[in-house]
């Protein structure tokens, strides 16, 4: 995944004119020596940070390529019809013959069993073709932070989501890297208890044997790119059925560029608008404009960067479970879990679950955790990670309660920070606190900086008192 890095900035270009390695169009960055003062852009994989998985590396400057890594861990090793033909052969084979290796994610044929096993996989035996429908299940989840790292919603989350989706009226639903959320919803459908459909988009080729093409297409997030044609076929098709009532609903890599990953979805927003300005049937004053519905599953500690880059979204109290996370589980934290639901649809046509302590805001016009109070001073219900804030009388503004104010420093700080610390602020090339280094007007068409620029971006802070400012918070029921 394209991963974000103090020293290394995404760069905005065309990039249909960047060089392609194994997973598509490569990314332009620009990595930023502080020492030197200078700055040089290179090319590298969208997908992932580690070279052992991807090698491609370029300067922007130069024309010497590396070579590809022999480990790459997702060329497109199979067409997406040679895997389906994998699964046909696979289903008409007797339950006790049909088995599945768990560790590859490869339904196994004819005497690949023992092959498999010799390598010490993990395999399931005598699989059942209802087995196959939890296929996220039965696969093992890849968990290499700096490659693959597939981390699963559990049921609790997964049931809010198929409520929630049924309840705002959606009928078509975009899945982008949730497996989950499609598994389920193909499920249901079998049962006959839901009647939203689905398609996934997920890098992950091993679903590519599950789903036939009008439900799975292999694709990467950080750069738009479908690597097969019929993807990006059925891919518009299901835009163009879909109509005004999809939704796109996606988990992305949490180390991944926020840049990147709103590039892509604004792309597929844009294809769904052009796909149903052209339908027959739609109204364009209606469309026209418009941007596709999303749901975005981040923490909250990524807010800024998610608003910035989509001015739309807004951040929901919901606090999101996942089953196989060390962390990101809310069972397991005081605060619950950090990760957050990021959408463009008005928030007050969420409806979180009273039993779990969300409550509804009138002045707000929302939901909001048990935990977070609204304000009468802000005006606002202002928590965000899982503690009931304080307002800050200094300040004019809710902090954590952890922060007491220090009257020297002029802000709030931790209670035990250290007199004279130096703290890193605003840009990196000139120190002006009003920017960052990929805004800063003093930088060069070819890196660096104009050498009227002072690189000076620590600012220190003193402080003596500990005064905590008493809460002001008025709770609406």
């Amino acid at each position: 995944m394209a991963a974000n890095s103090g020293s290394i900035d995404l760069v905005s270009s065309d990039i249909a004119r960047h060089p392609c390695c194994s997973h598509g169009p490569t990314l332009l960055f620009e990595r930023f020596d502080q020492s030197r003062g200078k700055s040089r852009q290179f090319y590298a994989c969208s997908a992932f940070r580690d070279r052992k998985a991807c090698s491609f590396f370029q300067w922007a400057d130069t024309d010497m390529v590396a070579d590809e890594a022999a480990t790459d861990t997702c060329s497109v090793k199979t067409a997406h019809w040679q895997s389906r033909k994998r699964y046909h052969r696979f289903r008409k084979l007797p339950r006790k013959d049909r088995h599945v290796c768990c560790t590859c994610g490869l339904l196994l044929l004819d005497d690949e069993l023992s092959l498999h096993e010799s390598q010490g996989h993990v395999v399931k035996k005598k699989v059942g073709l209802k087995q196959l429908r939890q296929s996220s299940a039965m696969f093992s989840p890849l968990d290499d932070n700096k490659t693959f790292a597939q981390y699963l919603f559990s049921k609790k989350s997964v049931d809010f989501v198929l409520e929630t989706l049924d309840q705002l009226g959606f009928s078509h639903v975009l899945c982008v890297g949730t497996p989950r959320v499609h598994e389920a919803i193909q499920c249901n459908q079998k049962r006959g208890n839901l009647s939203l459909k689905s398609m996934l988009l997920d890098l992950d080729d091993r679903y590519g044997q599950i789903y036939p093409p009008s439900k799975f297409a292999k694709y990467n997030m950080f750069n738009h790119h479908f690597f097969e044609e019929d993807g990006l076929k059925m891919t518009s098709e299901f835009l163009c059925q879909g109509k005004d009532k999809i939704v796109l609903i996606t988990d992305p890599p949490f180390g991944g560029m926020v840049d990147a990953l709103a590039a892509a979805f604004q792309k597929l927003s844009d294809m769904w608008r052009e796909k149903t300005l052209q339908s027959s049937e739609s109204t364009p004053s209606s469309i026209d404009g418009k941007c596709m519905p999303i749901i975005w599953f981040f923490p909250y500690f990524m807010e800024n960067r998610i608003v910035s880059q989509l001015p739309g979204m807004v951040m929901l109290d919901y606090k999101v479970d996942y089953e196989n996370h060390a962390l990101y589980k809310n069972d397991l934290k005081q605060k619950g879990s950090p990760v957050r639901i990021f959408t463009n649809i008005p928030q007050a046509m969420f409806v979180l679950p009273a039993e779990e302590g969300y409550w509804y805001c009138s002045k707000c016009n929302r939901y909001s955790s048990k935990e977070n109070w609204h304000c009468s001073d802000c005006g606002a219900c202002t928590s965000k990670d899982g503690t009931t804030y304080v307002h800050c009388d200094a300040c004019l503004r809710c902090v954590k309660p952890s922060r007491v104010h220090c009257y020297t420093c002029q802000i709030c700080d931790l209670k035990d920070h250290v007199c004279g610390k130096k703290h890193m602020f605003g840009c990196h090339i000139c120190g002006d606190l009003s920017h960052k280094r990929r805004d800063c007007p003093q930088k060069t068409d070819k890196g660096g900086f104009q050498r009227g620029g002072k690189i000076s971006c620590k600012r220190k802070f003193h402080s003596s008192g500990k005064v905590k400012e008493k809460a002001k918070k008025t709770k609406i029921v």
